[in-house]
């Protein structure tokens, strides 16, 4: 597992490289960091200027307003009203009948099993799913390292055919898909359980 300042450091590297790893832009920090400034940078660093006052000055009047709405809670907020001191009084009205009352009985209820979700298999049509705009990168082979290059990328709703797997590398489960961008191996979904690859109905 690549340390916070190696994943920052190939952030930055993607980022010049305008090559960006969609999988570790959405699940590692540090790398999203690391891209995330390199290409402020790129565009000239008018987003430092807004850090430099801007954001702080957001954050002071948020924690304003913020202590404003507790001293209004604490302080000036209403009074909840004590319920009138009223005798209530109830009548029960008990009805005797002459005749025994036949419950009725239930009648069974049909019980319906769920059917089990699709899986993922080989030969199986699958849609490229939850990427955004940041299309979902197909490698050379199954796993994550820097040296395994991307041959393939998928935009959101691509159609593809699963034609190898399962293949377990880096705690990952990998596929290999196929489709009219290209072929080559992706995880199914995310370490968080962020589903990349639903199958078609």
């Amino acid at each position: 597992m690549p340390s916070n300042s190696e994943m920052y450091a190939r952030g930055a590297t993607d980022a010049a490289q305008d090559d960006l790893n969609s999988f570790y832009y959405q699940h590692y920090y540090d790398y999203r960091r690391g891209y995330d400034d390199a290409r402020r940078q790129q565009r000239g660093g008018s987003s430092a200027l807004l850090s430099t006052w801007l954001l702080p000055l957001l954050a002071l009047v948020g924690v304003a307003l913020l202590g404003l709405v507790v001293f209004w809670l604490l302080i000036l907020g209403p009074r909840p009203v004590p319920p009138a001191l009223t005798p209530t009084f109830v009548s029960t009205i008990v009805s005797v009948s002459p005749f025994p009352v036949v419950q009725p009985s239930p009648s069974p209820v049909a019980t319906v099993s769920p059917t089990a979700p699709p899986v993922l298999r080989i030969g199986v049509r699958v849609r490229v799913a939850n990427v955004g705009d940041t299309p979902l990168r197909a490698r050379a082979k199954p796993g994550t390292e820097q040296s395994n290059r991307t041959v393939a990328r998928f935009p959101q709703g691509a159609e593809v055919m699963i034609t190898d797997g399962p293949e377990p590398a880096n705690g990952l489960i990998w596929w290999r898909i196929k489709g009219t961008a290209g072929e080559g191996w992706s995880v199914g979904r995310s370490a968080e359980g962020l589903v990349f690859l639903e199958v078609l109905p």
